[in-house]
């Protein structure tokens, strides 16, 4: 962190409140007379510090905190991104994360601990601010939850896994908000930034109680925050806790019916989803996340996450799979290249961005109970996500633990394609990443002419193989930041 972090609080409040300026001024500096003036003001600190992370943009491949999951995406093994087009091609190639001075390094770490920095002013002064006491409750509840949210996103992209070396050093833990003087700490241990998440997480989940967000799916609620506690505990390999939470965060929920599947994956009022950005007209920077992953609109701006014929396979042509019937080879734009045309911008080119499902929490109980050795609870789980989107439930009563383990994890591939998991699935479970060239000169299936397109980058950046636990899979620390915080 830099020897001190300007904080948002002023442009949050000068945007609420007509009086104010529109300056950028150190949290000491209006806390005590306007920011904490009462619990309203502080829910908009809190609402305001939401629309930063997601509606802000440093560039336009930097469209706020989607930036994350179209980065790990691009670093994974099944979008195969168009040459030349602008946008997340460095990240495909691994040359862009690792480059301390590249806008989404700066970016990705500018987002996480400038909103961590306001949730430690909501965190530690609400308890002090006049107003309604459940409101309040619910306010700091929030701002806990958000900010175990960012840990545990950073200690997700910026270190191994867990079970690796949970002491490695990760990134600085931050609790109270920074002032004038504040000074930049040294970097945490793995484990502690996983602890801190945790203690975030569980504070929110006991004091969200019954609150009820109205329909509002961006408010993290206690089923949001139950499925991020199974995100944490998946990592940490603490399966019993991980199925518990996952359960608990999907159960309430409805699959979406499967023509559903064909509808863009735009909007949040999906029965599937449990939580979401909602986009509109005229805020919409999220949106622009559809630039790159919608593939098939003719308003699409980049159109570059296409998919790995590889990829494709993975579905063993299976015509009953609702997501096998997205994919489309390209004859009109990017000659060759595979579509899949989950992600569809809607007409007036927005698109909410989806942050959590039911689908995702159901594989992690199906994970979880594999690795518990309650392989017929895991099947269940699998063949009950399997034939809500049509596909086939083969017999796997024979597999070993760790082949059904795998079929798991290559199921979270097929129905988590486009939404953040690529990267941080590799790194958890301490795999290489894997990409196949197409062999020169095979041709899309009907035509005579038209080459088919894949993977263009399958090394790293040094010439070698992907290897599990390459350094070029982790995000770098920003050199302005490394500078600026001796203590790092």
């Amino acid at each position: 962190m830099k020897i001190y972090i300007y904080s948002l609080l002023g442009i949050l409040l000068a945007v609420n409140f007509n009086s104010c300026e529109m300056d950028v001024v150190p949290t000491n500096a209006v806390n005590s007379d306007l920011v904490f003036q009462n619990a309203d003001n502080a829910d908009n600190v809190l609402n305001g510090t939401w629309r930063y992370l997601w509606d802000t943009y440093s560039t336009y491949q930097n469209p706020g905190f989607t930036t994350v999951l179209l980065t790990s995406d691009a670093m994974g093994n099944d979008a195969a991104l168009q040459p030349g087009k602008y946008g997340y091609l460095a990240h495909y190639s691994f040359t862009n994360m690792s480059n301390t001075t590249a806008t989404t390094v700066t970016a990705i770490w500018t987002f996480a601990y400038k909103g961590i920095d306001n949730t430690n002013s909501l965190i530690t002064r609400i308890d002090g601010v006049p107003g309604d006491e459940k409101q309040k409750a619910r306010i700091k509840a929030q701002a806990q939850a958000l900010r175990g949210y960012l840990y545990l996103n950073l200690v997700t992209f910026y270190n191994f896994a867990y079970a690796k070396d949970s002491t490695a050093l990760s990134v600085p833990i931050y609790t109270e908000p920074s002032t004038t003087e504040t000074v930049g700490k040294p970097r945490s241990q793995v484990k502690d930034v996983y602890k801190q998440a945790e203690t975030d997480l569980l504070a929110a989940y006991n004091n969200l109680g019954t609150y009820d967000r109205g329909g509002l799916k961006y408010k993290m609620d206690k089923n949001v925050v139950a499925g991020l506690l199974a995100r944490l505990y998946l990592q940490t390999n603490r399966w019993a806790q991980a199925q518990k939470y996952a359960n608990e965060a999907q159960s309430a929920y409805k699959w979406m019916a499967q023509e559903d599947y064909f509808k863009g994956f735009n909007d949040y009022n999906n029965a599937e989803w449990i939580w979401g950005h909602g986009q509109t007209a005229d805020q919409n920077v999220a949106s622009y996340s559809f630039q790159f992953k919608d593939v098939s609109s003719k308003a699409s701006g980049y159109y570059s996450f296409m998919a790995d014929p590889y990829f494709k396979d993975l579905f063993n042509n299976d015509a009953g799979d609702v997501r096998f019937r997205l994919f489309e080879w390209d004859t009109t734009r990017f000659l060759g290249g595979l579509m899949y045309k989950k992600f569809v911008m809607r007409s007036n080119e927005t698109g909410d961005i989806v942050l959590m499902r039911k689908a995702e929490q159901v594989l992690i109980e199906a994970e979880a109970f594999a690795e518990l050795n309650q392989l017929s609870n895991a099947i269940a789980k699998l063949n009950e996500l399997r034939t809500q989107r049509g596909a086939a439930t083969p017999d796997l009563a024979g597999l070993s633990k760790q082949q059904l383990i795998e079929e798991i994890l290559i199921e979270r591939r097929k129905e988590l394609f486009g939404e953040g998991f690529a990267l941080s699935d590799i790194l958890r479970r301490q795999k290489a990443v894997v990409r196949k060239e197409v062999p020169s000169g095979t041709l899309i299936p009907g035509s005579q002419t038209i080459k088919m397109q894949g993977h263009t980058v399958t090394k790293l950046p040094d010439g070698k193989d992907f290897v599990p636990n390459s350094t070029y899979y982790l995000f770098s620390i920003p050199s302005t930041e490394s500078t600026n915080n001796p203590n790092l």
